[in-house]
């Protein structure tokens, strides 16, 4: 099949890799000069398997206030005139109880662990070395006795699903990662995962693309602006770029937070909203971690990259442009103050910002659209390394079900993971 991927970003080019491993002839297309320009360029690093808890949750839900208001440093949810962010937000309180996300952490756990799978299952075409993985295993710290309590009620859970995580107390942490001995923040102990990694995602995303461009004959089409998907009696037939128009049999929408721009030219649009989200890169300083760290309080994440710290975080919807460099600087302040000895921060700071498109449950929307041949592998928010690989994996198996004309692989209501 000729396949269309829209999209170069980590979930556009893990997509394109599964799908041309399976002998399928496959075109990227993005409006971008190379892969990973835009939420996928300099995120926070993470494979973080273990770490995949829906956002979406009844402490959340109480927090909404201070963070509509201002009052918490890690997250800003300004408000703005767009009848979407409104809707997306009604959406994402419905996700809060209990129940809700119980069963929403549940469909997260099964994606990592297919994803997980998926990951090593590229390490064995490309070696390790190339992609640049650390080993590094991730500690989540928990600030307080009941917040170490409510990390050790999913790590049962987490066990089920083929996650070796633990929970250890903080000299425990300590121990494991001894540069926390330097940490001024608050912390009685944490979540342990040995298996969560590391990983550049730009360095990844150019692995990936070279190695199917030279062993599988994927074409990379870049500066095309995608305008619109086009149809005959209901099956895909071609997308439309300001450059040229591409004939296919399937096409795959791996757009980031533009993603219903394009989608509603042929289909509904999708409750996926723009958090964006900050990143710093700088050299390290007197600590040499070997483990990521995750503070949930300050919503940073601490990642080494082997002679540079990744320091990742904060979640803002609707910021003015005016304000990003302020929301960088603020960043940069948290994590000095927090691991002052982690980093150079006296020296040059790389600083990224992207718009990174989350639903309202978290979850995904990885599914065959009503249209014959036309796929989405959308919403990925915060954890687009982490879930590409599996996420990729689970279109290209519908698409084989399809090409089969077997309806599906699996039963569809465990194969699609969307709203």
């Amino acid at each position: 099949m000729k396949i269309l991927v829209l999209g170069a970003g980590v979930i556009g080019v893990t997509t394109a890799h599964a799908l041309s491993r399976l002998g399928h002839e496959v075109l990227v297309i993005d409006q971008a000069d190379g892969v990973a320009s835009q939420a996928s360029h300099a995120n926070g690093a993470q494979l973080a398997y273990s770490y995949v808890d829906p956002f979406a949750n009844f402490a959340t839900l109480k927090k909404i206030p201070k963070y509509m208001l201002g009052f918490d440093e890690g997250i800003r949810l300004r408000f703005t005139n767009k009848f979407s962010y409104y809707a997306w937000g009604l959406e994402f309180i419905r996700h809060c109880t209990s129940k809700k996300a119980a069963a929403n952490m549940q469909v997260m756990l099964e994606l990592a662990h297919t994803s997980k799978q998926a990951m090593s299952k590229i390490y064995s075409e490309i070696p390790a070395v190339a992609i640049r993985v650390h080993g590094a295993g991730k500690i989540v710290l928990a600030g307080t006795p009941q917040e170490l309590e409510k990390l050790n009620a999913s790590v049962a859970l987490k066990k089920s699903y083929g996650f070796d995580v633990e929970i250890l107390d903080k000299d425990s942490c300590i121990l494991q990662e001894p540069g926390l001995g330097s940490w001024q923040g608050e912390f009685c102990g944490g979540i342990y995962a040995p298996g969560d990694k590391v990983l550049d995602p730009l360095v990844f995303c150019q692995t990936i693309q070279a190695h199917s461009e030279s062993k599988y004959g994927v074409g990379y089409y870049f500066g095309h602006t995608i305008l619109k998907l086009k149809q005959k009696n209901n099956k895909i037939t071609q997308v439309q770029t300001d450059k040229d128009i591409f004939n296919c049999d399937a096409a795959i929408v791996c757009l980031g937070e533009g993603a219903n721009n394009i989608i509603k030219t042929i289909d509904k649009a999708y409750p996926v909203y723009p958090m964006r989200g900050y990143s710093l890169t700088l050299d390290t300083g007197k600590e040499v971690t070997k483990t990521s760290i995750t503070d949930p309080i300050s919503k940073i994440v601490f990642s080494n990259l082997g002679g540079k710290i990744r320091i990742a975080g904060f979640l803002d919807a609707n910021i003015p442009e005016t304000k990003i460099d302020e929301r960088g600087r603020a960043l940069l302040a948290t994590a000095q103050k927090l691991w002052p000895s982690i980093a150079n921060y006296d020296g040059e700071a790389n600083f990224w910002t992207g718009l990174r498109p989350m639903t309202p449950s978290g979850i995904p929307i990885v599914k065959k659209s009503k249209i014959n041949g036309l796929y989405y592998n959308i919403g990925h928010g915060s954890l687009g390394l982490t879930l590409a690989a599996g996420s990729a994996q689970r279109i290209a198996q519908l698409i084989e079900g399809v090409r089969k004309n077997t309806g599906s692989v699996i039963p569809e209501d465990k194969h699609e993971f969307a709203q």
